[in-house]
């Protein structure tokens, strides 16, 4: 009689648990993400309210290319149909595109002694690349505002006026009163500059040769080509590229109207390119790493100054029409 009655207790025990249906879920917030974005992964069951679960923890990256960054919060709720629901929620990111499939997690449920393992579904995430150069640039991030230096007064200034007034008053009575030039020997004429396209053409020409991309040295190619951009820009059109952001440089350059448009554009897609494979692991194809270079060159080619013909050979020309 008793192993009757164990019979049936068992039996109704089973009856319970399968009575009310355990239900695991594990999605993201989203199934389309943007490189970098954050999103929360929750993974959530719904059991008896009398049961326990076990969910597993997760650590560093949900697979391969999906980071985790923060660690499960957990939140029980119970419901009205004699069921809980206890979920723990993730926060994800991923710096890598493609579409990534998100192996069912398990879950152990223990009601009244009786253990049983549920899976989840499986679900995906999609992370896609931005598009470069959008339409709309009108939406600009800025940099953080430095802190504010404090006002110089007038009198903290004043005894590096006067030593500099004395200075120049010392070099002026100097160079008039003294016949010969004390100083000539020491004042050497400057070489003249060398312009700003020659120094860009011939590191362009560096760059080529050194075959940086075609060796998967992709950031480092890049990062040459940009700097190179941003020195001929700041020597050329007096604009400090190398300490403005991307849209800046292009704000500034369109503001100057000596760069039409078309030339604009150029300038603005190698500049982002080089942003992306700087700071998002962007992977150009062997097309634009090869065409990145040349357009640079062409960019260089139409925005410097016309040349000048020195007034010897001016001169030169004139004798040799004469004759």
């Amino acid at each position: 009689m008793k192993r009757v009655s164990a019979f049936i207790c068992s039996l109704a025990l089973t009856a319970s648990l399968s009575g009310q249906e355990v239900v695991v879920t594990a999605l993201p917030d989203t199934s389309s993400i943007l490189l970098g974005d954050q999103i929360h992964f929750k993974l959530s069951a719904e059991i008896p309210s009398g049961a326990s679960i076990n969910l597993p923890v997760i650590h560093d990256t949900l697979t391969a290319n999906i980071l985790i960054l923060g660690r499960p919060e957990r939140d029980t709720l119970m419901l009205r149909n004699g069921m809980k629901k206890v979920t723990d929620s993730y926060l994800i990111t991923s710096f890598d595109e493609g579409s990534y499939s998100i192996a069912p997690i398990p879950c152990i449920v223990n009601e009244n002694g009786i253990i049983k393992t549920y899976l989840s579904e499986a679900s995906a995430l999609n992370v896609i690349r931005p598009a470069v150069a959008p339409a709309d640039t009108t939406d600009v991030i800025y940099d953080i505002i430095s802190p504010r230096k404090a006002p110089v007064i007038f009198m903290e200034v004043l005894p590096w006026i006067i030593i500099g007034l004395v200075a120049v008053l010392i070099l002026w009575l100097l160079l008039k009163f003294l016949p010969r030039n004390p100083l000539a020997k020491f004042l050497k004429k400057e070489k003249p500059a060398v312009p700003a396209h020659i120094t860009a053409f011939q590191e362009l020409d560096n760059l080529r040769k050194d075959e940086l991309w075609q060796k998967g040295e992709i950031k480092e190619y890049y990062s040459r080509l940009s700097d190179i951009l941003r020195r001929y820009i700041d020597g050329r059109f007096g604009i400090q590229s190398p300490e403005l952001t991307t849209d800046e440089t292009v704000r500034k350059l369109q503001k100057s109207r000596f760069v039409s448009n078309d030339v604009l554009a150029v300038v603005k897609n190698i500049l982002s390119d080089a942003d992306m494979v700087k700071f998002a692991k962007y992977k150009p194809g062997d097309d634009i790493n090869n065409i990145s270079i040349d357009k640079a060159t062409e960019f260089i080619t139409v925005t410097k100054p016309a040349e000048i013909i020195s007034d010897d050979n001016s001169e030169a020309e004139k004798k040799g029409g004469k004759k």
